[in-house]
């Protein structure tokens, strides 16, 4: 009987233990890339925090100029540039996957 009583309690604390993890896994915002950079923080080490994060900004060319003027370092623009287009990658490839699963798998992409 203890053991099936010690049951809930365990699922509640692995519960929390994960609601944690996702609290702290919020992406940062540009202004909080800035801050990072500004706080003497090497760009290994915004980049760790990125990755962690899984921080993936929507950028144009004129925000990357922003970023580089604000100070962070070229390696982070850098690392921000190809999270982006892994992202667009990713999306893309599930797109189509999605699309032949709807279809039950025939034909091709829509093509415009």
């Amino acid at each position: 009987m203890r053991k099936t009583a010690a049951l809930p309690a365990l699922v509640c604390a692995v519960l929390l233990g994960a609601c944690a993890t996702l609290e702290q896994s919020k992406p940062l915002t540009s202004a909080e890339v800035v801050e990072l950079a500004k706080s003497g923080k090497t760009s290994q080490q915004i980049i760790e925090e990125l990755k962690r994060t899984d921080t993936v900004l929507a950028l144009q060319a004129s925000d990357f100029l922003k970023l580089h003027e604000a100070g962070v370092p070229i390696e982070v623009l850098d690392h921000l540039q190809r999270a982006q287009l892994e992202d667009i990658r990713w999306r893309e490839r599930h797109s189509r996957t999605n699309w032949d699963t709807f279809h039950g798998g025939f034909g091709s992409w829509p093509r415009r």
